[in-house]
């Protein structure tokens, strides 16, 4: 049976994970996060052997957020509307949530971004044939040209975190025009396939910094 005082400690330390992997990214260590959390280093390892093992946690619940984010936008009348609610929404997780972005953008731990990608395009499944069912989204967009659209939005995420403007709205309204099915010619090329997303987001790895494993 775990003793009261311990589980505050791990509550306290998930909090203020989520707190500092939000504003600083995956550049944080785990001592910093018990610093943060008013804990001693010592109880934050024995909660957690390292930054990634409390990582996981927090993302699972950014995880979920997502997917709720979807059925959500599900509920919208129009397909269209509903569509660019889930992106509105999930933009503003982003500029909010530095260490969210590096890993949907893989600058952060890749097991992380390989498990929570596929929940988050299975979340996303419905309402983007919904909206394609409905003829508001060019025929030929696929479901991993999401994925593209908000790895290419990050110098819009990090201009919105360094001004606190709403840049990325301005950027957002550009690519979703892309989708919508105006009478463009059809893309040059195809997309990457939907198993290799590493190389849908493969533009945001180069941005990545080393960072210890603590």
């Amino acid at each position: 049976m775990v003793r009261a005082d311990a589980a505050r400690n791990r509550a306290k330390l998930v909090a203020a994970a989520r707190e500092v992997f939000a504003e600083r990214g995956f550049g944080a260590t785990l001592d910093d996060i018990a610093r943060h959390a008013g804990v001693g280093t010592g109880t934050a390892y024995r909660h957690f052997p390292n930054k990634q093992a409390i990582a996981a946690e927090v993302l699972a619940d950014a995880t979920s957020a997502i997917a709720q984010d979807a059925r959500e936008a599900l509920a919208v009348e129009d397909p269209w509307d509903g569509l660019v609610l889930f992106f509105e929404r999930n933009a503003v997780r982003q500029v909010a949530d530095r260490g969210l972005y590096e890993t949907l953008t893989g600058q952060g731990n890749d097991e992380e971004q390989a498990r929570i990608w596929p929940q988050v395009l299975e979340a996303v499944t419905e309402l983007f044939e919904r909206a394609r069912a409905a003829g508001v989204v060019r025929p030929d967009a696929v479901l991993q040209d999401i994925a593209a659209i908000f790895a290419l939005l990050g110098p819009a995420f990090e201009m919105s975190r360094s001004t606190s403007a709403d840049v990325w709205r301005r950027y957002l309204a550009l690519m979703l025009d892309g989708l919508r099915p105006n009478g463009q010619a059809p893309f040059p090329v195809p997309p990457p396939p939907l198993d290799q997303l590493d190389v849908i987001l493969s533009a945001g790895k180069h941005r990545q910094k080393p960072t210890r494993s603590g």
